[in-house]
């Protein structure tokens, strides 16, 4: 049976709630999919709603039940204590880039005055802006591949008043001079790791902000590797990583003028952070 019968409130959010699992949670997706559809946070259950809101809670619910993930619907996500759009093609962040964002603003807060930074991969630009944030007398570079991330993280800097350099490159191939802190959440996930992925992420984010190659090692390496050169004496790497990728990438650093190497655990006890501090 189709929905176009469904014309009140109550009606679309017990349809959406089966659609979406038949569980509380479903429930509760239903009802931030009719927020999202409407506008509105105290409709009734009689309340019937017209036929574009009608429609648009159904495709957004159906989106949903497909996998699409919750910032890709609602176009924005927070981060941190700020708030980003997310538009198709970029990469959502998520809570483990918090985790390595407030490590890398502790970091950024014991460089001398008028520090430079860069973020590599920024996508929506939050790393960037959190260090902007901290830091006004910064400088601060976002570099990225994609245009589309590119005009997101400028688009994030002006709605949130920071001021960042937004800059095209590949990793390290338009970036010019000397940064106290350099800071990335490149793609790490192996490829043979790539349909264990959650769906929302493997089929709705951006293959090339998430695929590290057959071990998910590629651009891990090539930074670990190229880092130095472009960090002041005593400036810092930061990298979120695979926890299985700890041991490979210690190891490459001893292989570098690297005066300090570590990795950091996350909340959850993983190694997620690789540190370094140049010599």
């Amino acid at each position: 049976m189709g929905t176009r019968h469904l014309t009140t409130v109550g009606e679309l959010l017990r349809w959406a709630a089966k659609r979406l699992g038949g569980t509380a949670a479903a429930a509760r997706e239903a009802r931030r999919a009719l927020l999202l559809a409407t506008g509105e946070r105290l409709l009734r259950q009689e309340e019937r709603l017209g036929p574009y809101e009608r429609g648009r809670f159904r495709r957004i619910v159906e989106a949903r039940a497909r996998g699409v993930p919750w910032p890709a619907l609602e176009e924005s996500t927070a981060f941190l204590d700020f708030e980003v759009l997310v538009p198709p093609g970029v990469f959502i962040p998520r809570p483990e880039t918090e985790e390595l964002a407030e490590l890398a603003i502790a970091e950024f807060q014991k460089a001398p005055p008028r520090p430079r930074a860069l973020d590599i991969g920024t996508g929506t630009g939050v790393l960037a802006i959190a260090l902007a944030r901290a830091r006004p007398d910064a400088e601060v570079w976002a570099v990225d591949v994609s245009p589309r991330a590119l005009h997101a993280a400028q688009r994030n800097a002006k709605r949130l008043g920071v001021k960042i350099k937004v800059l095209r490159s590949d990793i390290f191939s338009a970036v010019e001079g000397k940064f106290h802190l350099v800071v990335a959440n490149p793609p790490y996930v192996a490829r043979k790791e790539w349909w264990a992925l959650p769906k929302e992420v493997r089929d709705f984010e951006p293959r090339r902000a998430l695929d590290g190659g057959e071990d998910g090692l590629a651009v891990l390496t090539t930074i670990v590797r190229e880092a130095p050169n472009y960090l002041a004496p005593g400036g810092v790497l930061l990298l979120e990583i695979a926890p299985l990728q700890k041991e490979a990438l210690l190891a490459l650093a001893k292989r570098g003028r690297w005066g300090e190497t570590l990795v950091l655990s996350d909340l959850a006890g993983r190694p997620r952070f690789f540190l370094g501090r140049r010599c």
